[in-house]
């Protein structure tokens, strides 16, 4: 999630169930692309100062055109760091490019004396092929579409670490597309790229424990694996002290986590950004300040997270503006701050977040002070299940247990309302979602709760809550009020004054992700013989695997 505008949005939740605002949406279709090749230049010749904003994973406008002697600013607006690495032929000979990252709110300036194509990149979001790319052309230079410096894969087969290949980065700079990169037990300090060239590899350890790659909290390794080629899987290994994410799938098109550890990361645990037809499986995620699982702007995302567990998170799941045959099924979602949070936000593109399908899920006690967390997790503490300005999601037969505030919740995001000089933000009301046959209990204030809508607070958005087993609701009797099988008996627009009381109060801040007292990692399932198994990428089809939903049932305590 970008910006985390809801963040604030949690802060003035007195305001957003009461106050009149505008709901708004994007109906686009599909992931965007980070290719320069298909990004129109913003002409801004004339101008003396020109601003590019750099924000997770987009530079915007990603190519600009600029008169010789113009001053072109990059402003971080962000929550992550980034940097800017220009290609060797284009500005190492000028001195371009950030000497180290640009923070949160800083800056980096930099002005072009003469005409050319400075193409440039963050080496923590992408590479100088895709990902987060741009360029500045001056003058009326002709933007070329690719690099000249592209890495050409060379080898097939079985590409083995460290027998054949001394690093993790080595073999797959070397593997063509449908080679398996297999790693031997070890601890692997290194930072891993899966660049375009290298589509349909497998990268799998031979010991899901055993096979560690190590990022040391050092700023130049980010991501534990940064994967920017479609079809790539990553299997059977774990990643671990990173400072942004561990496994980081960007603008992709298929993409497979099997049997994977996380552990102790800035950001994200195991995340998908601007990527469609994936799969997240046997997984665990723990110590994020973010989410241990994170899947978003995509729609549709035709993606699956199953038989994985996150503890000891900011949240277990975040999903910013995503949805369309996105499953979360049968999986534990406990000790985190907050639980699964479908969200939507302008922070990202494709908003809002409609038609997630939660099913089968073990969710409690994600009421946890200890954890990790950014700001949006320090406010949503002690929440199950909590729909935030989200659409059309299905909430069915999860046991959902020990919340301080609620089990499961549809809550409104009001941007505009608590934002209104800002152009780019829009009220999001939780709208048509759908909670049946659940079994919620010892929530501290509600086990179901419906927030009214910012649009109409008498409406309440085409929520519906069936069949559910419970004691408390906000408002009371409503499987009478709001139930799925008819317009019900009454609306409503009563203030949930006790609600917005425990979300306005003074919450725990975050704890360090480095020096968290989070349990240690436990040991996780081993894939079936890790050694001799074929490759299966994440391409041609093959993810996301065929669920039958009729067959899942509400899973038991442990």
């Amino acid at each position: 999630m970008e910006r985390h505008r809801f963040g604030l949005v949690f802060g003035a939740l007195v305001a957003a169930v009461s106050i009149l605002g505008a709901c708004g949406g994007d109906d686009g279709t599909t992931r965007t692309s980070d290719d320069i090749s298909n990004v129109e230049i913003d002409d801004q010749r004339g101008q003396a100062v020109v601003t590019i904003v750099m924000t997770d994973n987009v530079f915007t406008p990603q190519n600009v055109r600029v008169d010789p002697g113009t001053k072109v600013v990059w402003e971080n607006k962000g929550r992550a760091a980034h940097n800017l690495r220009a290609f060797a032929e284009d500005g190492f000979g000028v001195g371009f490019g950030s000497p180290t990252s640009v923070l949160v709110d800083d800056t980096y300036e930099f002005t072009f004396a003469s005409e050319g194509v400075f193409r440039y990149w963050c080496s923590l979001h992408g590479s100088n092929v895709t990902g987060m790319v741009g360029a500045v052309v001056v003058g009326d230079a002709s933007l070329d579409a690719t690099p000249d410096d592209a890495e050409v894969p060379q080898a097939s087969g079985n590409l083995r670490v460290p027998q054949d290949y001394a690093t993790i980065q080595d073999a797959v700079n070397a593997a063509v597309p449908g080679a398996l990169v297999l790693v031997d037990k070890g601890v692997y300090n290194e930072a891993v790229t899966v660049d375009v060239g290298h589509e349909n590899i497998t990268i799998r350890g031979v010991d899901r424990n055993e096979t560690i790659v190590d990022g040391e909290f050092e700023d130049d390794k980010a991501n534990g694996f940064t994967v920017l080629a479609d079809g790539v899987a990553i299997e059977n290994l774990t990643a671990r002290n990173f400072t942004t994410n561990a496994f980081f799938w960007t603008g992709v098109d298929g993409y497979r986590g099997s049997y994977l550890n996380s552990y102790r990361t800035g950001d994200y645990g195991v995340y998908a950004f601007d990527s469609v037809n994936g799969q997240f499986d046997h997984t665990y995620a723990a110590g994020s300040a973010d989410a241990g699982f994170y899947i978003g702007q995509c729609y549709p995302c035709n993606a699956v997270i199953t038989d994985s567990i996150a503890e000891w998170n900011g949240l277990g799941y975040s999903g910013t503006n995503a949805g369309g045959n996105l499953l979360i099924l049968n999986s534990i979602w406990r000790f985190n701050r907050a639980g699964i949070v479908p969200n939507s936000g302008t922070g990202e593109t494709l908003y809002p977040e409609r038609e997630t399908t939660i099913v089968g899920n073990l969710v409690y006690a994600n009421s946890n002070p200890d954890t990790p967390a950014i700001e949006i997790a320090e406010t949503a503490i002690g929440n199950g299940v909590l729909l935030a300005g989200a659409t059309k999601n299905i909430v069915e037969r999860n046991l959902v247990y020990d919340h301080d505030i609620s089990g499961i919740a549809a809550i409104p995001l009001p941007e505009k309302v608590l934002n209104p000089d800002d152009p780019e933000a829009i009220d999001f009301d939780a709208l048509d979602n759908r909670v049946v046959g659940n079994v919620i209990e010892n929530s501290r204030v509600a086990d179901l709760l419906n927030v009214r809508n910012i649009t109409d607070a008498a409406d309440p958005g085409g929520n519906c809550y069936s069949g559910n087993e419970f004691t408390t609701s906000l408002p009371a009797d409503i499987e009478t009020l709001l139930p799925c099988d008819a317009n019900g008996s009454g609306t409503y627009a009563a203030p949930i004054t006790e609600f917005v009381a425990r979300f306005t109060e003074t919450k725990p801040d975050g704890v360090d992700y480095k020096t968290a007292a989070i349990p240690a990692m436990p040991l996780g399932e081993n894939m079936a013989d890790p050694q001799n198994a074929p490759a299966v990428p994440a391409g041609g089809g093959n993810v996301p695997m065929a669920v039958d939903l009729a067959a899942i049932t509400v899973p038991t305590k442990p």
